[in-house]
């Protein structure tokens, strides 16, 4: 059976990146399309992300309860929060991994017609995650660590969680089957579906905005 997912979002999508004092990090999601919370965990060696979606382990009924799951119920073991509104990408580069999240968005279009909401990256931060990895870091590495850390997202990008923006507007095609020509973020995104937690990672643009305007 096909699920379907409102346009009208009961909630805004919430996503908090937990950093354990073991160094452990955590990727909590609770998208504006469902009622339940997702656990995300970054292997510490690999940076791979591991999701079983097993109810009670990285399944929860709501955010709180996910943290208090994540946290052993101890914010003693809670090291650092970022709280975000949306991810827009994640890559593991030799001995480190890099986690881009939108921590304020701009409703550029709140209404569009049939429902749904374009929004525009306020603003951005890079997440660096140290990996346990024996490896010496090459100097083309770092490079694309760097490159990454720096990446100008912020007034320039946009998305929509619940409508495919890809094509021209109103698209019949689903959010997660866009027309790849025009998605900013397809490899960065890779990893989140590679785990069946596609519609995770927000399918970003990166064009004239007012021409997406002049269409509606």
């Amino acid at each position: 059976m096909k699920r379907f997912y409102p346009y009208a979002a009961h909630r805004d999508t919430s996503v908090v990146i937990v950093e354990l004092e073991s160094n452990e990090y955590f990727i909590i999601v609770s998208l504006s399309t469902t009622r339940d919370t997702q656990v995300i965990y970054i292997d510490p060696t690999t940076g791979a992300l591991q999701y079983t979606a097993r109810k009670g382990f990285d399944i929860f009924s709501s955010e709180d309860e996910a943290l208090l799951f994540v946290t052993a119920g101890s914010h003693w073991l809670c090291k650092t929060t970022v709280h975000a509104r949306a991810i827009l990408g994640y890559a593991a580069l030799g001995s480190f991994a890099l986690l881009l999240v939108a921590t304020k968005l701009v409703a550029s279009i709140p209404e569009l017609p049939g429902g749904g909401c374009v929004y525009t990256v306020a603003e951005s931060q890079c997440i660096k995650i140290n990996l346990q990895d024996p490896h010496p870091q090459y100097k083309g590495e770092l490079k694309n660590i760097q490159d990454f850390a720096d990446i100008d997202i912020d007034g320039k990008h946009y998305f929509c969680e619940t409508r495919d923006i890809t094509r021209p507007f109103p698209s019949a095609a689903s959010i997660l089957d866009p027309d790849e020509e025009f998605v900013w973020n397809q490899w960065l995104s890779s990893s989140f579906k590679e785990i069946g937690l596609q519609r995770h990672c927000v399918i970003l643009l990166q064009v004239c905005f007012s021409s997406i305007s002049s269409c509606l």
